[in-house]
């Protein structure tokens, strides 16, 4: 004896065998994270560029800044303290690396010597705002007298065009 289906039931679990087994549009393909050498990191998701180490020893901001800007990595430059939301998308509750005398919730292709790390987000002359990766929390306080917190520089990935370098 042979059955035939309706084509209507066919397609049905055709579509649910397609759902089941593909992935979602908000899934990323592959790690978020591509590493690009000892340095330097990908963000799949952003397209943003970040070292993967920090300073190691922490800076006040105003050195901080300085550093990102005036940083070479592989004779590439263009890199500068993140905001304070671009740092915050590194956070990850579900990820814990040792950093320093704590744990951090950011991605194991990091490498942070202490939890807080500074952005470049200004409240106020002199109050900038940092991110401690131990509890995902951000502070601001005045960084006066001399406040030291460690530095992840982030810069835009931009393919050069014709003629430049």
């Amino acid at each position: 004896m042979h059955m035939r289906c309706p084509i209507w039931m066919v397609l049905t679990w055709l579509l649910w065998a397609a759902a089941c087994t593909s992935r979602g549009g908000d899934a990323p393909a592959g790690p978020r994270f591509v590493v690009l050498g000892a340095a330097v990191a990908r963000d799949a998701r952003t397209g943003l560029e970040w070292t993967r180490h920090d300073d190691g020893v922490g800076l006040d901001w105003h050195k901080a800044d300085a550093y990102c800007q005036s940083l070479t990595i592989d004779d590439a430059r263009g890199w500068r303290l993140p905001d304070i939301e671009e740092l915050r998308r590194l956070y990850d509750p579900t990820t814990r690396i040792p950093c320093g005398d704590a744990t951090c919730a950011i991605d194991p292709v990091f490498t942070l010597t202490s939890p807080y790390v500074w952005s470049a987000t200004a409240q106020g002359q002199n109050a900038r705002t940092y991110l401690d990766f131990q509890f995902g929390t951000q502070l601001t306080p005045t960084i006066l007298p001399r406040l030291v917190r460690r530095v992840l520089c982030v810069r835009t990935f931009s393919i050069p065009g014709p003629g430049t370098a």
